[in-house]
């Protein structure tokens, strides 16, 4: 607790300390991006970053956050399937066949698992997919994310447009 806090809370009494919790929990939510906790701020400002760095703009970014969103709630998952994924960082373990990271690339296909597991490079992974997309720079984002993810479920990715939008405005992009 700060000095500052205690000085406060001496000065106002017992129900300024009380109510304290709620305002410091107010500033940390503003740290976050839109909608997003701490943990899935923290990979959306890698994709964000990547998103910057490969030069694909907002339209980019909104698909990857859309993808990941859907894909994983843009937490990073390993997979006991792919045991070399459970080595490197992650939030939770997943069990969908060989599917790792937050954008559940298949093992099998994006080889490199530790790039899998790394939100910036798999970001990049999903940017070179989205690229070689004919049209992709104006498709609409669900359309676009159900082209590189082909997904069981391709209604799923429209829905998380409006939090990406607001995620990707808010990263400056």
């Amino acid at each position: 607790m700060k000095f500052s806090s205690v000085v406060s809370y001496l000065a106002l009494g017992v129900s300024a300390a009380i109510a304290a919790p709620a305002v410091e929990a107010d500033i940390d939510r503003r740290a976050n991006l839109p909608g997003l906790n701490a943990v899935q701020t923290k990979y959306a400002n890698a994709i964000i970053a990547k998103a910057k760095a490969d030069d694909v703009g907002s339209h980019g970014c909104q698909a990857a956050i859309a993808t990941a969103m859907v894909e994983s709630s843009i937490i990073m998952y390993a997979n006991k399937a792919v045991p070399g994924s459970l080595k490197y960082p992650h939030d939770r373990i997943g069990s969908d066949h060989d599917r790792v990271g937050l954008f559940q690339q298949r093992a099998s296909i994006y080889k490199n698992v530790k790039c899998d597991m790394d939100a910036a490079c798999s970001a990049g992974q999903f940017f070179a997919e989205m690229k070689k997309v004919s049209g992709w720079q104006t498709m609409a984002v669900g359309t676009l994310c159900q082209k590189i993810q082909r997904s069981a479920y391709p209604d799923r990715y429209a829905k998380q447009v409006g939090l990406a939008t607001n995620v990707c405005k808010a990263g400056g992009l």
